[in-house]
């Protein structure tokens, strides 16, 4: 018997080939199980686990009080204009760098890959992300049982004003600043820098409302249960299904005095909706790659959300201003992250 869970990960290349026929029975468990933008390795995962046998959905589990019901609080944010810039010639220098597959689709090459995690890290690191947090957050500066989700990303530190020239530091570097420094909150970070021991501490103190809260990039992602999280501020933005879900799950276990919980989700656009009218055919369609992606998750979040029209409200907004119909949203968008 062969039983794996959070199975979506050995459908990558290199795992996948410990998956043979010494095994008569086999079950995954995966909240999951489709791999993003990985039809292979998806391909992979079911011809060797076969059909999914059971399924039980996250509105299924909240509806049976499995989970807590959530409100769902998008913060827009924009790319500043050396960010736009930045974005915009990756995206073009992506452009010459796509080849095709076994399969004939296009596709990346390594260069290109290179150019699209950079890009990436750019929306990931958007500075407008720092100021919203500080605004969104200020309201719970007293509160207890809060989770801040930063992107593995650099952005520059404007918290030195000894010189002119600015430096850059980690964005969960950024984040522990403004919390600690200037709203006087207790935190701590949870990364893959701190041991068994110190990881077991910070929980135990947020447990006892010692630590008010924990910041942290992807050492959450699975496998850790921290029910007691009630708030949570994703600015990591991330495009992949697999990495919203799971931290969507991280936020919505039972837990005493938790009828509900919230999740303030950092949604990152090139520039404000008001000035999209203004833009020609070609940078409108540059845009709509990373809109796409966000509305896609804005969807996801929102449709269960308690308070989904606020949710809603945000998607007809952008769709009205980028003139998106249902079938331009289902062509899916590149991301490539």
């Amino acid at each position: 018997l062969l039983m794996v869970d959070e199975a979506h990960n050995f459908g990558a290349q290199r795992i996948r080939k410990l998956l043979d026929d010494r095994f008569t029975y086999r079950l995954a468990l995966s909240a999951t199980m489709d791999r993003h933008r990985d039809e292979e390795g998806t391909a992979a995962l079911y011809q060797f686990f076969g059909k999914k046998c059971i399924e039980y959905s996250l509105e299924r589990a909240i509806d049976e009080d499995k989970l807590t019901p959530y409100k769902y609080y998008p913060v827009l944010v924009y790319l500043s204009e050396f960010e736009l810039e930045s974005y915009e010639q990756l995206s073009y220098e992506m452009s010459k760098c796509m080849i095709k597959d076994r399969r004939g689709k296009y596709k990346l090459n390594k260069r290109g890959e290179l150019l699209a995690l950079k890009r990436s890290r750019i929306v990931a690191g958007a500075m407008q992300k720092l100021e919203a947090l500080k605004r969104e957050i200020t309201p719970y500066k007293d509160d207890n049982n809060i989770l801040v989700y930063c992107g593995a990303t650099r952005v520059l530190d404007d918290s030195d004003i000894s010189t002119d020239e600015k430096s850059d530091i980690r964005q969960i570097e950024a984040v522990t600043k403004i919390l600690g420094n200037e709203l006087n909150m207790n935190v701590a970070r949870f990364t893959s820098e701190e041991n068994m021991e110190e990881r077991a501490l910070i929980k135990e103190h947020f447990h006892d409302g010692k630590l008010q809260a924990i910041v942290a990039i992807k050492c959450l992602d699975e496998g850790v249960n921290i029910p007691g999280i009630r708030t949570a501020f994703i600015l990591a933005s991330t495009t992949n299904p697999k990495e919203y879900i799971q931290r969507r799950g991280r936020v919505l276990r039972k837990a005493d005095n938790k009828p509900f919980a919230e999740i303030y989700d950092f949604v990152t656009l090139p520039r404000s909706l008001d000035s999209v009218s203004g833009l020609t055919i070609e940078q409108a369609s540059r845009d709509k790659t990373l809109v796409k992606n966000e509305l896609a998750r804005i969807k996801e979040f929102g449709r269960l959300a308690l308070n989904s029209m606020l949710a809603n409200n945000l998607i007809w907004e952008i769709e009205e201003a980028y003139h998106l119909d249902d079938t331009e949203l289902e062509k899916e968008g590149e991301d490539f992250e």
